[in-house]
């Protein structure tokens, strides 16, 4: 069994469409468990996405409440959940919408064979170099990050497969702070640097899986057309 962990609060448009959209999409050989990281919404909130996952994912339910910790303690609050349930987690903020289907077994198995600690799935994004080595595994070609890049984002919080071990020993997220920030922090350890991978037979790097469907970042409040997804890795280098 994986987990499918998405992370949210208050913005159920957005989430509905982030929830049924790897629902439909998301493709695997084991069952998947769905779990509702909330940071403190209303309770009709809540039950209303309780609602839509029981619909796609039946009994394979849970949710937390991290009661207005931030992104870190809602994070934090959910993977000790989580971690008794699965060994793989797919971490999923609540405004990425999966737009095609993809099965993750070859993921999942380098994973729990200890080729890869971290699988990103979105998009690669990058204002400084970031260095890389092609791997061969499960007749697939995959680059390996290398965690003495110059760039900062060699684990980033978009989507992403990675074990439980990894994120426990990454540790506990900075809690009570904004988005950007607690990122950035994660980014700068060097547990959370190591075996970190990208799929190149499986998801290009400008991203055709999964695209950003709310506020892209603080500070950047338009929102994305379609044309304007292309374009992805630019707009991370803009913002970034």
């Amino acid at each position: 069994m994986i987990v499918v962990m998405l992370l949210t609060y208050d913005r159920f448009d957005v989430a509905k469409r982030t929830l049924e959209s790897v629902a439909a999409n998301l493709q695997c050989s084991e069952p998947i468990w769905l779990h509702i990281g909330d940071d403190g919404s209303s309770q009709e909130y809540r039950d209303a996405l309780l609602d839509i996952a029981h619909r796609c994912y039946g009994d394979n339910v849970s949710i937390t409440n991290s009661e207005r910790t931030g992104y870190g303690g809602n994070f934090n609050t959910a993977a000790q959940m989580v971690h008794h349930i699965s060994d793989v987690i797919l971490p999923l903020e609540d405004d990425w919408q999966m737009i095609r289907e993809l099965n993750v077994d070859p993921i999942v198995t380098v994973l729990r064979e200890g080729h890869f600690n971290c699988v990103r799935m979105a998009y690669m994004g990058y204002t400084k170099e970031i260095w890389g080595i092609f791997r061969h595994h499960e007749w697939l070609h995959w680059l390996e990050f290398a965690p003495n890049s110059p760039e900062q984002h060699v684990f980033t919080g978009g989507p992403r497969l990675e074990t439980a071990e990894f994120e426990r020993a990454i540790g506990p997220w900075p809690e009570n702070t904004d988005q950007g920030d607690t990122e950035i922090a994660i980014c700068a350890r060097d547990t959370a640097r190591q075996k970190v991978a990208w799929p190149v037979d499986l998801i290009k790097p400008g991203g055709d899986t999964f695209v950003h469907i709310g506020q892209y970042k603080a500070g950047f409040p338009e929102a994305l057309s379609p044309a304007f997804l292309k374009n992805q890795s630019v707009v991370e280098q803009v913002v970034t």
